[in-house]
């Protein structure tokens, strides 16, 4: 079969599995998830998502990663400069080959086919 030969559907279940499994490996070599990046990369106390990430704030706290209001400490910036690189790095491997112009296409095209679908 094809690729063409599979609906759209298919194709962005099967990228987001991927991309998800790859930003869960490059974040689990820190002994980190997701919602901890997130934290160290800008989400503050005034985000709503901010106070249902106790769990996540605490072990950075511990780690010696923020403070208790969200600042990041000197040990932090270091932290979230160095997994920001693996993130890069996950980021580069999923456009990898394709040209700036396609890429801005195709999210232009799903952001529109989105769009369609909103009621």
């Amino acid at each position: 079969m094809k690729p063409e030969d599979r609906p759209i559907g298919h194709w962005l279940r099967e990228l987001d599995r991927r991309i998800e499994g790859a930003f869960v490996a490059a974040l689990d070599r820190q002994g980190l998830h997701r919602r901890h990046w997130q934290l160290l990369n800008g989400l503050g106390p005034d985000d709503p998502l901010w106070e249902g990430q106790r769990e996540c704030r605490q072990d950075l706290v511990q780690r010696g990663w923020i403070r208790q209001d969200g600042g990041l400490t000197e040990d932090g910036e270091r932290a979230r400069a160095a997994i920001a690189a693996d993130v890069a790095t996950v980021r580069r491997r999923v456009t990898e080959g394709i040209p700036d112009e396609d890429y801005l296409t195709t999210v232009r095209t799903l952001a529109r086919m989105a769009g369609n679908l909103t009621a």
